[in-house]
């Protein structure tokens, strides 16, 4: 049984637009389509349980210089939760 909380892609859309990126300009530092990306923030279903903390790691890093900490700590405190630390 897995030790995952819901986690939803409104998340990572928030991280990504306060952070000020385009679905394609995020997809192209992190690795993915922004097809992808698009599927993810819609909560498609199989999308955000295939990520794994290697790429939300990136997303984080790619964001985290353009976002306060009030933000850095909501996003990191849903991650920690969703991955069961």
């Amino acid at each position: 049984m897995s030790r995952r909380k819901k986690f939803e892609g409104t998340v990572l859309r928030e991280l990504r637009k306060k952070s000020g990126f385009t679905q394609e300009e995020w997809a192209q530092k992190v690795g993915l389509s922004r097809e992808t990306i698009s599927a993810i923030e819609n909560n498609k279903p199989g999308t955000i349980e295939h990520l794994s903390m290697e790429v939300m790691r990136k997303m984080y890093e790619i964001s985290s210089s353009r976002i306060d900490d009030a933000h850095k700590h909501s996003f990191m405190e849903k991650v920690i939760c969703y991955f069961g630390f």
